[in-house]
């Protein structure tokens, strides 16, 4: 009886060449451009306790209610994959008492239960930035401007911002109140799901996708109505600073996001060619979450990025390039020792190397070569060792020429730079 065919888990992807170095090539824009920003990254558990989550995200969440994978350990704890970035470096910050302010970024898989679909897993790419002890509106409208800048490195072209104000614990409760009764007089037209919101958190009931509650909620009260006159002044010179940068964006009365953290700025990133679910990121400001873990009145604000949809929005790839790397191939096998000398010769100096040592027939080598999309092979034969050359082909053109030995290393870099 033969062995059942093994496959990965639902919800979750294999990352194969090329497509692993096109993950990898986003992520290299993005850390490169937040260092640009003055962030430093930072690496959290995978895995967080429980309690993490729940205070930060609220008890009434969709994240803790359903989407969490949970689990009690062998000493009785509980445990949570890690469902979002901002908790966990909250809590290593206040841990590990670092100065504040900081500026953090991570990059990293992050994990939620729930329907797979286009572009949304159930293990994910996750890319964020954190700004904590900086409580200034400039530093709201710098971190959406950086998202932008993001999306345009990588060719995005139709990513649009949305960007809304959802008040403070000073003017948040009276909103609340309003809309709590504008949707008990309109319970009956909204999901079980969201007749539960209405007394947990009645902002949710904007994140919800039922069309019957997005027809029911169409003329609720919204956030910016009820700002107070702080809240109105840090909202209007976010506005002012993405204005002077020249930045397009549209106001969204009813984005709240989905975490009950946020105050105030909250804002997303909106792509046509992702289709219904047509967010590539966002976040927003969290004034009270370091306190609520534990730590020092400290304001804060952030913003999370999905790995997956910023590779379906970015444009295809061109054929992949060769890679700068060399091939070293062996006549016969009294030079394959001198071929692994070259390849750990080549290494030390930083040039990529690869030699086939398995190979019977050198048609088998160029073969090998091509599948590793080398730029070049270096040829060594007993003529090529008698005369103190090597012969370097350049797989990209098909030329061929004799090069010293000595002078190799030289010779592959300026084939790179060709």
């Amino acid at each position: 009886m033969t062995e059942p065919k093994q496959s990965r888990p639902k919800g979750t992807q294999d990352f194969t060449p090329p497509d692993s170095e096109r993950r990898r090539h986003v992520e290299g824009v993005f850390r490169h451009l937040a260092e640009c920003y003055g962030y430093q990254e930072i690496i959290t558990p995978t895995f967080e306790h429980t309690t993490v989550f729940v205070k930060s995200s609220g008890e009434g969440s969709d994240v803790v209610t359903k989407e969490m994978y949970s689990f009690k350990d062998r000493g009785d704890r509980d445990l949570t994959l890690r469902p979002e970035g901002t908790p966990g470096v909250v809590r290593a910050v206040i841990e590990n008492r670092l100065r504040i302010p900081c500026r953090l970024y991570y990059v990293g898989p992050f994990f939620r239960y729930g329907r797979p679909q286009k572009g949304r897993f159930r293990e994910f790419g996750q890319l964020g930035l954190e700004a904590l002890g900086e409580a200034s509106p400039l530093v709201d409208a710098e971190i959406i401007y950086f998202g932008a800048g993001f999306f345009e490195d990588l060719g995005i072209r139709d990513c649009l911002v949305q960007v809304n104000s959802i008040g403070c614990r000073a003017c948040r409760p009276a909103y609340r109140n309003t809309l709590r009764d504008f949707l008990l007089d309109r319970s009956g037209q909204l999901c079980a799901d969201c007749q539960v919101r209405i007394e947990r958190n009645p902002l949710r009931v904007f994140d919800c996708k039922v069309e019957a509650c997005r027809v029911a909620v169409k003329d609720a009260p919204t956030p910016r109505q009820y700002l107070c006159t702080d809240c109105e002044q840090h909202h209007e010179q976010v506005l002012s600073a993405l204005n002077r940068r020249g930045l397009r964006y549209e106001a969204n009365d009813r984005l709240v996001r989905g975490l009950d953290y946020y105050n105030r700025t909250t804002f997303e990133y909106i792509s046509a060619s992702l289709g219904a679910q047509d967010s590539l990121g966002g976040g927003g400001r969290y004034d009270y979450l370091v306190e609520e873990l534990g730590g020092p009145d400290t304001p804060g604000v952030g913003v999370a990025i999905g790995l997956e949809r910023t590779l379906l929005a970015a444009p295809a790839e061109p054929a992949p390039a060769r890679r700068h790397s060399a091939f070293v191939v062996w006549l016969t096998e009294a030079e394959r020792d001198a071929a692994q000398e070259l390849a750990d010769r080549l290494r030390a100096d930083g040039i990529a190397a690869q030699v086939d040592y398995g190979a019977r027939k050198v048609k088998g080598q160029f073969k090998s070569a091509d599948a590793a999309q080398a730029a070049c092979c270096i040829i060594i034969g007993p003529d090529e060792l008698a005369k103190g050359v090597y012969s370097l082909k350049d797989l990209a053109t098909g030329e061929q020429r004799e090069v010293a030995s000595d002078a190799i290393n030289e010779a592959v870099r300026a084939l790179f730079r060709d």
